[in-house]
Formats: C-alpha cells, structure tokens, sequence
C-alpha cells in the first residue's frame, strides 16, 4: 500500500500540522505523523493497526484503530 506520510518529532507538531492542512494525525508504527484522511481510511479498511492523535483541552490522546493499542 503506498500512503504518503510527513514525519514529526512529536505528536503535537503531528496534530498542529495535520489542523492547518486538514489531514489526520497519527500514530504508525509509534511514529507520529500526518496523512491524507483518504489514506487513513485506506490504512483503517486494510486493517492496519494504528491511532488517530488528537488534541482533548491540551492533552494528547490516541483513539486506537483495528484492535491495537499503540
């Protein structure tokens, strides 16, 4: 599968990121990134386990996709 990802050092760069171009945050592979939300559908309907990131009142929190806790 071939989705395009931008890499970030932390999840709140992921987050701001992702707000200014609306894309989605999320944790693959424990790394934090931004896609397309047409890619995490993809990623989501081919079962790939991964977390969106979102930003709740300034705290990070993951909401995990296809039966995995990242």
């Amino acid at each position: 599968m071939d989705i395009r990802v931008t890499e970030f050092k932390t999840a709140c760069e992921a987050i701001a990121h992702a707000a200014a171009k609306d894309m989605a945050a999320v944790l693959l592979n424990s790394k934090p990134v931004a896609v397309s939300r047409k890619d995490a559908e993809r990623l989501e309907t081919a079962g790939v386990s991964f977390a969106y990131l979102c930003d709740h009142k300034g705290t990070v929190v993951t909401v995990p996709v296809n039966g995995k806790e990242v």
